[in-house]
């Protein structure tokens, strides 16, 4: 194929992938349509009587605001995924020239994905990484997606949306998920290594423990700095850890909360929260 036609196809990508992501959500938006995989039951005086899992596909927890979020998890994602995040506008060009680069001369580089591109391939069922990975067209969608969402987002913004839509490991989506499951904490109590240990699996979410644990150690490190000691025996033995899973049912009432879940209408969502007429007191 001649420069000229291969221009003329990248410019007709260009037009299509434009066409199809004219528009970006808004965070609120994005932040409104978040469901959890499961509903709380209250009582009657609003206390939680029952927990119940409504989603059999992925444990989803409640949306955590920013300010709710480890700063090491913070830091330890933007280290490990994006170190340019605050420079850019969506697109890293310089890590674009470099992949291009590695990939002319066929050498291992780090992809050029932003956080904020990695963003759009999760709000865009279009855009999503397949099996076989992004085609052109996509990966053109996914960087104007990512400009149009940084030209109407906050930086604090795009990275709390990441944190909380991430798919992590195995079935868990997002960070409440992971933090209660893993760590068995919320997540603005992550420590430094477990920081490391969840920034490892975003990239590489169902990785052999030792492979995340050897990821998670470098990004410890970074996280130190240079000369700073660094024990990542605590890494290995974290990620050795089996999954703690979370229970389908979790209470005092089971039988009451699946009924008063059943008498919901058809089709309707299940809410995060539902009260009951029980007086747990009695």
């Amino acid at each position: 194929m001649s420069l000229l036609r291969s221009l003329r196809f990248f410019c007709v990508l260009c037009v299509l992938a434009f066409m199809g992501h004219a528009h970006a959500q808004s965070f609120e938006a994005v932040r409104a349509e978040h469901r959890l995989s499961e509903t709380l039951i209250l009582d009657r005086h609003g206390e939680p009587i029952e927990r119940v899992r409504t989603d059999a596909q992925v444990r989803r927890g409640a949306w955590v605001a920013l300010a709710d979020i480890s700063p090491a998890l913070q830091h330890a994602l933007v280290l490990s995924e994006d170190q340019r995040f605050y420079e850019h506008s969506g697109v890293d060009w310089r890590a674009v020239t470099s992949a291009a680069w590695a990939n002319l001369w066929n050498t291992r580089t780090r992809g050029a994905s932003t956080l904020t591109m990695q963003l759009a391939g999760l709000l865009d069922e279009d855009l999503r990484l397949g099996q076989g990975g992004r085609s052109v067209r996509q990966k053109i969608g996914q960087a104007l997606m990512a400009t149009r969402l940084e030209a109407s987002w906050r930086k604090d913004q795009i990275l709390e949306a990441y944190l909380n839509l991430v798919p992590l490991r195995g079935e868990l989506v997002g960070i409440d998920a992971l933090a209660r499951t893993l760590f068995a904490k919320a997540p603005h109590g992550l420590t430094e290594s477990e920081a490391a240990l969840t920034a490892a699996l975003v990239r590489a979410p169902n990785a052999s423990p030792a492979r995340v644990a050897q990821r998670a150690c470098g990004v410890l490190k970074a996280m130190r700095g240079p000369g700073q000691a660094t024990d990542c025996v605590e890494l290995d033995m974290q990620a050795e850890l089996a999954r703690r899973a979370w229970p389908a049912q979790d209470g005092i009432a089971p039988h009451y909360a699946r009924r008063l879940l059943g008498a919901l209408p058809a089709g309707q969502p299940a809410p995060a929260t539902l009260r009951s007429t029980l007086d747990a007191r009695l």
